[in-house]
């Protein structure tokens, strides 16, 4: 299972690059040769490493200014690091657990996020379906699929 980790910016200033995106998107294309991926309708999917497909960076639809990587790959959160890195504006890389991330090495609890590491079990439940909702549903039809093609054989 994938880790989620974040790139936020939870500092009372809308002006930041990571508020606006279509400076952030530029920002990426430039400095850290991203590409973005776009829907049917030319809303942005997501953003990937030209070099390293598997390194995809996600919007958080309702959370302005917050996007995500799912990973199991330090590399990918170096990446990320490097990013808050060199906004240079208190834009930070924070994982699941609420845990802000120097380095991979150096990691702490950031002041605007205690609350999140005292929510309860359910609570980072529902915050991780709302986050997966979409491979959730797609995992669930996959499966269906699946048995219908298992049972239709038999």
């Amino acid at each position: 299972m994938a880790y989620h980790v974040s790139l936020v910016n939870t500092e009372d200033n809308s002006h930041k690059l990571i508020f606006n995106k279509n400076d952030f998107r530029d920002f990426l294309l430039k400095e850290f040769n991203m590409q973005e991926s776009l829907d049917e309708h030319g809303q942005l999917e997501f953003y990937y490493d030209k070099e390293d497909e598997s390194f995809t960076i996600f919007y958080t639809e309702g959370i302005e200014g917050e996007y995500y990587i799912n990973t199991t790959d330090d590399e990918h959160i170096e990446k990320l690091i490097a990013i808050a890195n060199k906004l240079n504006d208190g834009t930070r890389v924070r994982g699941d657990e609420g845990e802000t991330y120097l380095s991979l090495e150096e990691v702490y609890i950031h002041p605007d996020d205690i609350q999140v590491t005292h929510l309860s079990l359910m609570d980072r439940f529902k915050r991780w379906v709302r986050r997966n909702t979409c491979p959730i549903i797609w995992a669930c039809i996959s499966i269906s699929l699946l048995m219908y093609k298992i049972i239709t054989r038999g």
